[in-house]
């Protein structure tokens, strides 16, 4: 559930229409912001390792405290780029479609 959670954390940051504004801002201000902000992996580590010190306090386990941030960030990687590969894959679909139709 925890990368789930941050999974859906990193989507709204790094694609949410609500969040639009204030990320084109955030970006705007600072290169290191603007690769944060685009970054999947890079926005799961950060939050993995919040949430991977939250969940510490509970559950002292280091080797979870350690690998939490690696774990979500490839966990959120690969679910961005297995999302985007579909969305492609849909627009050439459909492209392909439009242009046998007319």
């Amino acid at each position: 559930m925890l990368y789930i959670g941050c999974l859906g954390i990193v989507w709204i940051i790094k694609d949410s229409y609500i969040l639009m504004a204030p990320r084109n801002y955030l970006k705007s201000k600072s290169i290191l912001l603007k690769e944060l902000l685009s970054c999947s992996l890079c926005l799961g580590f950060w939050f993995g390792l919040l949430f991977g010190s939250i969940n510490y306090k509970s559950d002292t386990d280091i080797i979870n405290l350690l690998c939490t941030p690696f774990a979500v960030s490839a966990f959120c990687w690969f679910i961005d780029s297995l999302l985007d590969l579909i969305q492609e894959a849909t627009v050439l679909l459909k492209n392909k479609r439009e242009n046998n139709i007319e």
